[in-house]
């Protein structure tokens, strides 16, 4: 009988991050569901239990070095490899650059660029001994413009770079390094947001409707889709790919 894979997925606690837990442990994996709010992690955790799979929920600050080492601590501790890591914490940080102060700027980078650098450099020596694979979570606004998100579009641009020179750098150790680019997803976070501007329920709908107009598909992506495609750069499947950009846009970058 084959050793269940390892997974580590950050941002494991809602959205894409808590789809693609559910994917890899649907799959046979043991999943580490990583997030700052434990709560939220353990929730994702103990759905996957209830249906019959392994999870386990660890709080984890991207941003912070110790943090990070101390995720990678326990996943080791508990089955003595990682195989896999979705590297998908991140935040949304709103806002042209005229309207950013410096604190917004180093929000978007720390979490998502910073975040990225720690999750991967803590996992990467793990990684190699598995001939792991490591998928990191980007965005369409990391390959092509768009109004009102400067700090954003920075940080997952640098996410971007990222991939393709750690997919150099680590493809003679047998480790692949692939990222997603995400268009709109509609998740509990993203909701939220737009709920914030919205002066009440139809405001809501039509501002949400506005942002599907863009995309040939007519409509928003759902997180099980990003999580299907995180879930097969992770695994085997995709053994002859690194250093891939995947846009999954409803074909926004692809026919504009």
């Amino acid at each position: 009988m084959s050793t269940p894979r390892t997974v580590i997925v950050t941002g494991g606690g809602s959205g894409i991050g808590a789809a693609t837990a559910r994917r890899f442990a649907a799959d046979g994996a043991t999943v580490f569901c990583a997030d700052i709010d434990r709560e939220a992690a353990a929730r994702v955790a103990a759905e996957i239990g209830e249906s019959g799979g392994r999870a386990e929920a660890l709080r984890c600050d991207v941003t912070d070095e110790s943090s990070v080492a101390g995720m990678v601590a326990r996943v080791t501790e508990a089955t003595g490899r990682i195989d896999c890591v979705a590297a998908n914490a991140g935040a949304m940080v709103e806002g042209g650059i005229l309207a950013l102060d410096l604190e917004d700027w180093r929000r978007a980078l720390d979490v998502n660029a910073t975040g990225a650098f720690l999750t991967a450099r803590a996992t990467l020596p793990e990684l190699v001994k598995t001939s792991g694979a490591l998928v990191f979570t980007a965005s369409t606004v990391g390959l092509a413009g768009m109004k009102g998100v400067a700090a954003y579009s920075a940080a997952k641009g640098a996410v971007v770079a990222l991939t393709r020179q750690l997919a150099a750098d680590f493809a003679a150790e047998g480790v692949r390094v692939n990222a997603v680019a995400p268009g709109a997803v509609r998740t509990p976070l993203s909701e939220s947001q737009f709920r914030a501007r919205a002066t009440d329920e139809a405001d809501l709908e039509r501002l949400l409707s506005g942002v599907i107009q863009r995309y040939p598909l007519s409509r928003w992506g759902r997180a099980e889709e990003i999580a299907e495609a995180i879930h097969f750069l992770g695994t085997d499947r995709a053994s002859w790919i690194t250093g891939h950009i995947m846009p999954i846009e409803g074909g926004l970058l692809q026919t504009r």
